[in-house]
């Protein structure tokens, strides 16, 4: 079977155009046609995901509580669906949560390189059940649920990350 030039052609353009139109829908949930919605507190069952953030005792600052509805991404960007700037490492940009919200400070950790329990650092939990659970994996390859819970704790020096699980409870909830 010959196939002529012509048809050949065709068929390229066909694929060119497809694949440019495809590159670019972002890959993220409004590729389906849904949008994030953040609303400022754990969610409800069916709602969504959760967030909680506890920037820890010397920080003055209030723990913080986010529902965010359709999202199907990572936990790193589950924090700036909420609205919350990361920082990461200079060595690990999305990989280590060196600063949330301006803390600690640039003054107290420039995120160069990882910062050392002695200087103070962000830990991970997650939680589908209601209770915290020391994160396994990072942020930026673990894609939380409808249901579940993403939880940040600012580890003072001297605590132990992995027991210093954020003060608010994680909202027990479940999705269809």
């Amino acid at each position: 079977m010959k196939i002529s030039l012509r048809t050949v052609l065709i068929a390229l353009v066909v694929l060119v155009a497809a694949g440019g139109v495809i590159s670019t829908v972002p890959s993220d949930q409004k590729s389906v046609g849904l949008q994030t919605e953040v609303l400022q507190r754990q969610c409800a069952s069916g709602e969504g995901v959760s967030l909680v953030v506890d920037f820890g005792t010397s920080s003055g600052k209030n723990i913080a509580e986010f529902c965010v509805k359709n999202f199907k991404s990572t936990g790193w960007d589950l924090l700036s669906a909420a609205g919350l700037d990361a920082k990461g490492t200079s060595e690990y940009p999305t990989g280590f949560v060196c600063r949330l919200d301006n803390w600690p400070s640039e003054a107290d950790q420039p995120c160069t390189k990882t910062p050392t329990s002695a200087q103070g650092t962000w830990a991970y939990f997650n939680s589908k059940s209601g209770a915290w659970q020391f994160s396994g994996q990072g942020a930026s390859s673990r894609k939380p649920g409808c249901g579940e819970v993403d939880g940040w704790r600012f580890v003072e020096p001297g605590e132990v990350a992995s027991q210093s699980e954020p003060r608010n409870k994680p909202a027990a909830s479940a999705c269809k």
